[in-house]
């Protein structure tokens, strides 16, 4: 079954499925990052809603590592436009994720740590606008927007010295989740319609 499909593939389809096989592993691990706040600030009911997250999220990362092994079995052939997408992207997260490091960093400095995940997730979800374009992908609109407006609400409870550090974590990092569940679960669903379009078995390994 491997040989066959690997000479039916589409000469397209071996770059495509590598960059997006791993983004429901990537996308789960962020919903547990972003999620374990609600233990931290809510109590029990933090924490149940932290384990549906968990699990939901192991489904994700295993869903993707069955997409990697799957992609793996394909040449990836360079093209143009992947080499221009390659290019964007490193230049976009070069920019970004040294944005909300320095922040974080500044504000444990100057002891604002209540700060710091406002800061991450509006930063984070700033991101997504521009990777839209790059990517061509419509639904990091709207999960860029849900992102920032969390990081809005948190930072507005950041202001308030009556707020807890952890609850500002809790409401950033429910945008958090919501956004990288949604996008797991679109690029789960994205990788499917790309086998089926180069007509190939969805991934059963």
């Amino acid at each position: 079954m491997q040989v066959s499909e690997t000479v039916q593939a589409p000469e397209w389809f071996g770059a495509a499925a590598r960059a997006n096989a791993f983004f429901p592993v990537l996308m789960g691990i962020y919903m547990i990052v972003y999620s374990v706040w609600w233990a931290v600030a809510w109590g029990s009911p933090g924490l149940i809603a932290f384990g549906l997250v968990v699990v939901l999220a192991a489904a994700f990362i295993i869903r993707g590592i069955r997409h990697i092994r799957h992609a793996q079995q394909f040449e990836a052939v360079e093209s143009p436009d992947n080499t221009r997408i390659t290019r964007a992207m490193g230049i976009l997260n070069s920019v970004t994720h040294p944005i909300w490091l320095v922040g974080m960093m500044v504000l444990l400095i100057i002891g604002q740590e209540q700060w710091i995940m406002p800061v991450i997730v509006f930063v984070i979800g700033a991101h997504f606008l521009p990777m839209a374009r790059i990517l061509g992908r419509w639904i990091d609109y709207p999960l860029g927007l849900l992102m920032i407006a969390f990081a809005v609400i948190s930072g507005f409870l950041a202001a308030d010295p009556a707020a807890s550090w952890s609850t500002v974590f809790a409401v950033a990092g429910t945008g958090g989740t919501i956004t990288t569940g949604c996008y797991a679960a679109y690029m789960a669903q994205r990788y499917g319609q790309m086998t089926r379009a180069a007509g190939l078995s969805f991934p059963d390994v």
